[in-house]
């Protein structure tokens, strides 16, 4: 009967050193580890790395949070020093309140062409016409673009003038590239050679 529930009792031995055995398990694996010496040896084999485990268990510290988080790098804004965020704080200061002056400068005559929201209505027409304005640029751009597109690419002689422009402006940016570095070395070479001296 032991055999067919071998398993069983294996399982209920690492529950007993897990600490999660139930108190009616306890009655049949003890009866059960008076009759196996393999799951006598592997009980004892459980307690043994139970106990190196607890042995080698290192202790948080209770600042280890705090020493971890101050050995971090700091962020950009993190590393400021709070009086640097005194000159923005200010301007969003300063922006609000003459916000809140134009507003609030004529609130009884609100219904009558109040300055305040004549000034708002100013800024969003003001807006408005440079979100117009900057969309007919686009859309003349694009047109621009497409109308100098479909004549270079209208013939294979434009087309072929095309690419060699391309293939001519290329190897100028190249040689450029190459003089530019050709320079620098002789630079750094010629102050080797006064330093040497």
């Amino acid at each position: 009967m032991d055999r067919p529930d071998h398993s069983t009792f294996r399982e209920w031995l690492e529950m007993e050193a897990d600490g999660t055995l139930l108190p009616e398990q306890r009655t049949p694996l003890e009866r059960h580890l008076a009759a196996c010496p393999d799951c006598r040896a592997e009980r004892e084999d459980l307690a043994a790395l139970n106990g190196l485990l607890r042995r080698q268990s290192l202790a948080v510290q209770p600042d280890f949070r705090d020493d971890v988080m101050a050995a971090l790098p700091d962020t950009g804004w993190e590393g400021r020093h709070p009086r640097t965020w005194r000159f923005p704080a200010a301007v969003v200061l300063l922006l609000g309140g003459i916000a809140a002056f134009l507003l609030g400068s004529n609130a009884s005559d609100l219904g009558a062409g109040s300055s305040g929201l004549e000034a708002l209505g100013a800024v969003a027409g003001m807006f408005g016409a440079a979100l117009q304005a900057g969309a007919g640029l686009l859309y003349a751009a694009g047109s621009g673009a497409h109308l100098i597109a479909g004549e270079v690419f209208s013939s294979p002689i434009s087309l072929g003038a095309f690419g060699f422009l391309v293939v001519c402006l290329n190897l100028l940016l190249f040689s450029l590239l190459r003089r530019k570095r050709t320079a620098g070395s002789g630079v750094i070479a010629g102050r080797r050679g006064v330093g040497g001296l």
